[in-house]
């Protein structure tokens, strides 16, 4: 306690030294006067007396100095000396400091908004009490890919009967909806849990209450709202507690809302309103998927109880799996399926398993490693240029050093203006990366109507933002300061020529440079190529003027044959509106961002496949004239017309690369076993089904109105050729699906080529990024070079106007500066070459047309270096072959 209270006294002694120093001033010479009396009366003459009390005591100045040191903290004190000396250093050199503090800003902005979306998207754990605890589940052949999706049967006897897990629940999400609240309507996404979904969870509703397992019951209407949809659309109001709704015109009853901050169990998958599992018999109709024990539907996550291990928990729920499936088998395919695929449990911390972690999680990791190259590129920039500098206070340092300034003392004052720089970049930095993560999350998912997660600033982005600052501190500005007050350099620095010698590490740190710059500029090179070939590849349709929407009969309440008629109604409309050339409609829109359709045959013409060699194909479902519309021409047969009826014999169009599969022209033929079996009637060129990157594949093409209303899709895709302004075709769209049902929403509406440019938006995300940060580096490498050269130049003043003096020419001492920044260049062009052979294996993945060692990407980038490279290193030289020798020689 003693030693608090001293520490708070000395503290409060330095925070007001002024107000204690006339005390101490006073004390001491009235001490100095009594001790000079005490002198007379020992026999001192009355003008010597002063000066031995002097001598024996000390100045005023220096006993003050040590006073103040006992009574107050003198750590402190010189931190806000150096501060303040630091702070008027800098601004006194605004043009340093702004460019200092930018660069740096840059890198740590850039690496920090890259960090925050690794974290939302990767890292972050789920807000949810003891997230460590939560499990999900998955079942697959050991060895092989495992299926996050399960029966429904299994779960609910796993549900009775386990005994390692506190809490077990499932989820559906069930997509959009229209909800109607007090006549108003609005779609909504939605999901549909088990009752044990928020109490295995542990969560607290911000009002009214959560969902309960009684409330999980036919009959049940019951709803809870997410956090982020209340404040939205009700502006949390706590008295919609109670309040009655429609979802796609089934009443339900808002019986509260979850907390903030929780956002679902899925990264990327939010919801607005959940409702009881069981309330899909009244959204969807009778559901025979309760008691089928072989179809995946549901995801299941649950809670271990305290002390229990995965492993444990698992081989518990393993043998109630296994013997419901057993027991579900009724052919053999069945029974082989129910002894091979085990179930498995997985650490669900971080959530379930996410679509969105693992489409971003590799570029990310990328990302990160880039933008960390540029941060240390800045770094070594700055630690270039404070070497410089550092030189340039030589004489202050050596003057201060030879007065008695002890060298830990001045590498602490040097370390403080480091500090400063690093604590006004880290803060700029912070501001940065908040808002340039947004930025990149909307680049690189620029198709959804709300951002797929929430970002926000947070602790951890706080911690390593003053993380990286820091270790950039220390970086460079350690080196600087050591070598400022090294000894030999007041031995060294006025002998002429030593400009020329002494600066390895200057080279060292600009030949780095360098290196890193060729490494980024190579990496845009080859994401820029990469991009560029996905562009150009032959989609196989025609993706100018295409308009495509998104419409859901079931939302605006039509059930049953009312649904297909709807669609028929609406396209029929659409044919008619001005500028449209052509209208189809199709249950998954091409370059689908959501939607991916895949099944197998069995049977192609008479020829039986076995279970190992059937075909796995893409299929969709669409109306006559969508490959008119998309410009995707037929090879053989014939398109889908008014005979393709839902009583008319099955039919199906195929891809090239399917009627590959059949012994002659396919056109004819059958394809299929039993009542699956189609006639196919058309062959059509290959496309890129979903993605531009992928492959063309074996496609099949089912007519769209063939379909029975219980097989039709949700949400299908009407496509538009148009002629003319897109916004007059919009409002033709719009006046179309008024007359055929009011009710009718439009969601998702963009043209083809605006869906083939978003579907490239990862690729473009990265060839843009590098392309900037690639473009930065080799700023900053040339600014090192500049400023290396020009100091150079200086400190060489005396020996360029004595060599001129001694008949040099201009163009010897042009080379000789050009000649050694040169070198230095060039090893650092070697290395950065080098180092592509190691770097480029990193981003194999994620090339595409585009060999790693790309010679257009390496030679270009090297080009572009080396050229500005020469523009850098030639200035200063240039100013120094117009050095007047006379001049130079009188300087030194």
């Amino acid at each position: 306690m003693a030693s608090l209270r001293e520490w708070i006294r000395r503290l409060w002694g330095t925070l007001r030294p002024k107000r204690d120093d006339g005390d101490l001033e006073q004390e001491l010479r009235l001490h100095l006067e009594l001790a000079a009396e005490e002198a007379l009366r020992s026999g001192h003459a009355p003008d010597q007396a002063g000066q031995a009390v002097r001598i024996h005591v000390g100045g005023v100045a220096q006993a003050m100095e040590a006073l103040r040191d006992q009574r107050g903290l003198p750590w402190l004190h010189d931190l806000a000396r150096d501060l303040r000396f630091g702070l008027r250093l800098l601004l006194r050199s605004q043009v340093f400091t702004v460019f200092a503090v930018a660069s740096l800003a840059l890198g740590i902005g850039v690496t920090g908004a890259t960090f925050t979306l690794f974290d939302a998207i990767v890292l972050q754990k789920l807000a949810v009490p003891e997230p460590d605890r939560l499990v999900v589940a998955s079942f697959g052949h050991p060895g092989g890919n495992f299926n996050y999706s399960l029966p429904y049967p299994q779960f609910e006897q796993i549900h009775q009967h386990n005994g390692t897990l506190s809490g077990l629940f499932a989820m559906y999400p069930f997509g959009r909806a229209t909800l109607s609240v007090r006549g108003e309507l609005g779609l909504v996404e939605g999901i549909q849990v088990t009752g044990a979904y928020y109490s295995a969870l542990e969560l607290s509703p911000s009002v009214g209450r959560l969902m309960q397992p009684t409330d999980d019951r036919p009959g049940e209407g019951v709803a809870v709202l997410s956090h982020a949809y209340w404040q939205r659309r009700f502006g949390g109001r706590s008295d919609i507690v109670g309040t009655a709704v429609t979802l796609n015109s089934v009443p339900f009853t808002i019986i509260g809302v979850e907390p903030a901050g929780f956002v679902g169990t899925e990264v990327g998958r939010t919801y607005d309103i959940s409702v009881p599992m069981r309330a899909r018999d009244a959204l969807n109709g009778e559901n025979p998927l309760w008691n089928e024990a072989f179809a995946t539907w549901i995801y299941v996550m649950g809670r271990l109880k305290p002390g229990v291990t995965i492993e444990q928990a698992e081989t518990d729920l393993e043998t109630t799996f296994a013997q419901v499936s057993l027991d579900a088998a009724r052919t053999p395919t069945q029974v082989r399926l129910a002894r091979e695929n085990q179930l498995r449990l997985e650490p669900a911390a971080r959530g379930a398993n996410s679509a969105l972690r693992h489409a971003h999680e590799p570029w990310l990791r990328l990302l990160l490693m880039v933008v960390g190259a540029v941060l240390l590129l800045s770094s070594l920039n700055l630690a270039t240029l404070l070497l410089a500098r550092s030189d340039a206070r030589q004489r202050e340092i050596s003057t201060r050093l030879a007065l008695g300034a002890g060298r830990a003392r001045i590498v602490r004052q040097l370390f403080t203006e480091s500090m400063l720089l690093a604590t006004l970049a880290g803060v700029f930095g912070l501001a940065l990366a908040s808002s340039a993560s947004r930025l990149l999350l909307r680049i690189a998912a620029p198709t959804t109507d709300r951002l797929p997660i929430e970002l926000a600033s947070n602790l951890r982005l706080v911690v390593f933002t003053v993380a990286v600052s820091a270790a950039s501190c220390l970086f460079f500005g350690l080196m600087p300061a050591l070598r400022a007050t090294s000894p030999r350099r007041v031995l060294t620095n006025r002998h002429i020529g030593s400009g020329s010698r002494g600066r390895v590490i200057d080279r060292v740190l600009v030949g780095t440079q360098v290196a890193l710059s060729l490494l980024l500029l190579v990496g845009a090179g080859l994401f820029l190529r990469t991009l560029g070939q996905l562009w150009a590849q032959d989609t196989g349709y025609d993706r100018r003027n295409v308009l495509m929407f998104s419409v859901d009969a079931e939302l605006a309440g039509n059930k049953g044959l009312d649904v297909p008629l709807t669609y028929r109604h609406l396209l029929e409309a659409l044919r008619t509106i001005r500028g449209a050339q052509s209208a189809t409609v199709s249950a998954v829109r091409p370059v689908s961002d959501t939607i991916y359709l895949v099944s197998s045959v069995s049977q192609i013409g008479d020829r039986s496949l076995p279970y190992d060699q059937r075909v796995r194909v893409a299929f969709n479902n669409l109306a006559p004239g969508y490959f008119a519309t998309l410009g995707v021409p037929f090879v053989a047969g014939r398109d889908f017309d008014e005979r393709d009826s839902p009583d008319a014999p099955k039919v199906v169009i195929i891809s090239e690369r399917m009627a590959r599969h059949f012994a002659g022209n396919p056109v004819g033929q059958r394809m299929g076993a039993g009542r699956g079996a189609r006639e196919v009637i058309g062959v059509v060129k290959d496309t890129r089904y979903a993605n531009i990157k992928d492959a063309p594949r074996e496609v099949l093409y089912f007519p769209f109105f063939q379909a029975q209303p219980k097989e039709f899709f949700p949400s299908p895709t009407f496509e538009i050729r148009y002629a003319g302004g897109m916004q007059d075709v919009l409002s033709s769209v719009r006046e179309a699906m008024s007359r055929v049902d009011p009710r009718l929403q439009m969601f998702r509406v963009r043209t083809l080529e605006e869906q083939t440019e978003d579907s490239l938006s990862r690729e473009r995300l990265l060839a843009l990024l590098t392309s900037y940060l690639g473009g930065f580096a080799v700023v900053l490498a040339c600014i090192g070079l500049y400023g290396l050269t020009s100091y150079a130049v200086t400190l060489r003043t005396a020996e360029i106007g004595l060599r001129m003096a001694l008949g040099a020419q201009t163009a010897t001492v042009l080379w000789m500066i050009v000649r050694e920044a040169a070198v230095t260049v060039v090893a650092g062009t070697i290395a950065g070459l080098m180092g592509t052979i190691g770097a480029v294996r990193l981003v194999r993945s994620q090339l595409f047309g585009v060999e790693p060692h790309d010679p257009m990407a390496l030679a270009g980038a090297t080009a572009l270096l080396l050229a500005m490279a020469l523009v850098a290193a030639y200035m200063p030289a240039r100013r120094a072959s117009r050095i007047d020798p006379l001049s130079a020689l009188r300087h030194e």
